[in-house]
């Protein structure tokens, strides 16, 4: 029975691509995702399940824009609609985001139509895509099949192994506000690591769209290139949507794979030394809403079985409330006009970046391979530990959202408490590193002149300094 629905299932969607190739889309077929589903189901399926597919129905997003042209007077415009709802934007149907929920669900989100629509980039943040006036779609192939019913054309915009693809992606990843505060500077990041290098580097469909061969469309046999279309990163759904289980298992593997730890012990100063490498990410990490996002580390020490110290451990929220005077938190810091801190984007008049910076360089024998390493003591003040400890454990921690700001956006009532409760939260694998006495390697020390026992999950030179880091946004 299953093989005969499968069966009926494949024919009746190969009749239907079939049925149009003497019939071209017009441009309302065309701005439907359902209408890409009959041809294109497997990228399909994959998208409707991604954040890009759920850009206009995310809870924050709202709550984020109805407080910002709330507070602002409109000022902030179509600002945030023009990333989480494109083509309701181009096509006149909001100007500020705020009726986005009434809108027919193929104007929402990031949809097939926007991406492959896109003829040229027009700057490098805010959104600043062209999408072409005749129809045509765009991808990485230059032969389409016969018969197809949309235009279908190359472009350099969609090839992964060119800087071009990475352009498009990055216009919509960086975020400059109203007052000229880089709030987001994912594509920025990128362009400052190796996986920007022309023919070394890698774009950002890499790594968030994972490639295999396949074919691309109902009816035709050609095997291609293909990859897939649920670009798994950090947010999550906090809504009911499609693939949930399967986008936590993707973005906790993409994740686990980012950052690497080393601890070391420092017999001197009696203080832990931890250090943290963004090993896997082409940009800053976390990256992305930085403001709003919220990693730390968790650190503890044993001696003959019993805990002699511990930082970030406690699970308390709001972070930057936390009386742990040692938690490193990651995170970016903004400022308003005023100088005073501030979580919500559009206050901010600067930024201060306080990511894990992506790799410089792929060569361990390179210097700059190693500029990327943040360190921190622990206890970062006074005489140190009273007692040598046998054992450190290492943790990284990742909430998409701070509970700062989803308290805040509660407080104001832009957002129910039940929702941001369920925001996403990690626990890094690659990261979580174990240090005993009998593990640690003596290490020379690049400038203290002593050695130290260090044990690392990753890439690391004792010979070079990392640089220290702040643990919270400074006054």
């Amino acid at each position: 029975m299953r093989a005969l629905v499968v069966g009926c299932l494949t024919a009746s969607l190969l009749a239907a691509c079939g049925s149009r190739t003497t019939t071209r889309l017009d441009s309302t077929a065309l701005r439907d995702p359902e209408t890409c589903r009959e041809c294109h189901q497997t990228q399909y399926e994959q998208w409707a399940g991604s954040m890009h597919a759920y850009a206009s129905d995310d809870p924050v997003f709202l709550a984020m824009n109805a407080r910002a042209q709330r507070e602002t007077a409109g000022a902030v415009g179509k600002a945030c609609a023009n990333c989480h709802a494109p083509v309701a934007v181009r096509d006149g149907l909001t100007t500020d985001g705020l009726n986005v929920a009434t809108l027919p669900q193929k104007e929402k989100g990031v949809t097939c139509y926007f991406c492959h629509a896109v003829e040229s980039i027009a700057g490098t943040h805010d959104n600043p895509l062209v999408l072409a006036a005749d129809d045509s779609l765009f991808g990485p192939f230059g032969d389409a099949i016969a018969g197809a019913p949309h235009v279908a054309k190359t472009s350099a915009i969609f090839d992964d192994t060119t800087p071009d693809s990475a352009a498009m992606c990055g216009s919509c990843h960086d975020i400059v506000n109203t007052h000229g505060a880089h709030v987001e500077r994912t594509f920025t990041e990128w362009q400052g690591t190796v996986f920007s290098k022309p023919g070394v580097g890698l774009s950002c469909p890499a790594c968030h769209m994972e490639g295999s061969d396949g074919i691309a469309a109902a009816g035709s046999t050609r095997t291609r290139r293909l990859h897939r279309h649920d670009l798994p990163a950090v947010d999550l759904a906090l809504t009911t949507w499609p693939d949930a289980d399967g986008q936590r298992t993707r973005a906790q593997a993409l994740l686990d794979a980012t950052v690497q730890s080393t601890i070391c012990w420092n017999q001197v100063s009696k203080q832990i030394e931890v250090t943290l490498d963004n090993v896997g990410a082409g940009h800053g990490w976390p990256s992305g809403a930085t403001p709003d996002r919220r990693a730390w580390v968790e650190v503890q020490a044993f001696a003959g079985g019993q805990s002699i110290y511990s930082s970030g451990g406690d699970a308390a929220q709001p972070l930057e409330s936390s009386p742990d005077p040692d938690l490193w938190l990651v995170r970016d810091c903004l400022k308003d006009p005023g100088g005073a801190e501030t979580h919500l984007f559009w206050q901010a008049a600067s930024e201060t970046d306080n990511q894990l910076p992506g790799s410089a360089s792929s060569n361990v024998n390179d210097p700059a391979s190693f500029a990327g390493h943040r360190r921190r003591s622990f206890p970062s003040t006074g005489a140190g530990l009273a007692q040598t400890p046998d054992r450190i454990t290492v943790a990284v921690h990742l909430q998409a959202i701070g509970a700062d700001v989803l308290d805040d956006l509660v407080a104001s009532k832009d957002l129910d408490a039940a929702v941001a409760a369920k925001v996403a939260r990690y626990d890094l694998a690659g990261a979580a590193l174990e240090w005993t006495t009998a593990t640690a390697k003596l290490e020379p020390d690049a400038t203290a002149g002593f050695m130290k026992a260090c044990v690392t999950g990753g890439r690391y030179s004792p010979m070079t300094t990392p640089a220290e880091t702040h643990a919270r946004c400074a006054p």
